[in-house]
């Protein structure tokens, strides 16, 4: 956002380098003995990268890339709750530097542990703006976020927009579903009140959720025309291998732009497998 104004309950311990919560595979179907915190490409979009609950039948994916190497305001957050639950948190704190990178690294850890602790997202998100708040003066800083919580046996998800692009529920059976703001975004402003809701979705079997930041939406080419969300939704995006389509949306993306990018990148899924033929 260009600035306008391992075991499932362990935490992992935050740096500026690494993931605030796990666990991650160190690469796409790494045994889970493999699992531990992943440290995000330096240069470059990161490897696709995948968070399974055993047995579960969901999946994350994403690739992400800053506009300044080694910092940058976006972040994906995979959570495997202990109930089973698998949460993923897409956000975009204003700035694409050390800055934007150090706000971002609290915000996620607060919201984080909030969703370990088993708060319902709602809960996290407002929680989150309160201890981070609590730090003191933030400024201008803020972020946005899109945090959605999954159980994998009914595919029934939670989830919370606070001021971040609409994710995109890609259904067989149905037009794609945008899934707007249920409340602001995360500022300092917002301290201490409950104004962020929480709104409700089923996914099916074969069913995915996109979610993006604006660099991806945002993303202009020489004449100033938005990239847009139509090639993200369309027709095939919801049958291809999860990695073939993030593969092909980063190429996109680029070819569009140009190969400029004033902003950070970041494009996720979170897949709910089809039932056996």
């Amino acid at each position: 956002m260009r600035k306008a104004m391992t075991p499932r309950s362990r935490l992992v311990e935050p740096t500026t380098a690494a993931p605030a919560c796990g666990p991650y595979p160190a690469a796409p179907g790494a045994p889970a003995s493999a699992m531990g915190p992943v440290p995000p490409a330096a240069h470059g979009w990161d490897p696709a990268r995948e968070a399974r609950g055993t047995d579960s039948g969901l999946a994350a994916y994403w690739r992400a890339r800053p506009a300044v190497p080694g910092a940058g305001g976006d972040w994906v957050d995979v959570v495997d709750i202990s109930d089973g639950r698998l949460a993923i948190c897409v956000g975009d704190a204003a700035g694409s530097d050390p800055r934007a990178a150090a706000f971002a690294l609290r915000v996620r850890t607060a919201l984080c542990r909030a969703l370990l602790a088993g708060h319902a997202p709602e809960t996290a998100v407002s929680g989150t703006v309160d201890e981070v708040a609590g730090g003191g003066d933030l400024g201008e800083m803020f972020a946005t976020v899109l945090v959605a919580v999954a159980d994998p046996l009914t595919g029934a998800v939670d989830y919370v927009n606070a001021g971040h692009p609409p994710a995109l529920h890609l259904a067989a059976a149905a037009a794609p579903r945008a899934l707007g703001p249920t409340g602001p975004i995360l500022s300092d402003l917002f301290a201490g009140s409950r104004i962020w809701s929480a709104r409700s979705l089923l996914m099916a079997p074969g069913d995915r959720l996109v979610l993006y930041t604006d660099g991806v939406s945002e993303a202009r080419d020489a004449a100033g025309r938005a990239f847009g969300i139509e090639a993200l939704s369309a027709a095939d995006s919801r049958s291809r291998p999860p990695a073939e389509f993030l593969e092909d949306m980063v190429a996109r993306v680029g070819a569009h732009a140009a190969g400029s990018q004033p902003d950070d990148r970041t494009l996720a899924l979170l897949v709910r497998s089809p039932l056996p033929r």
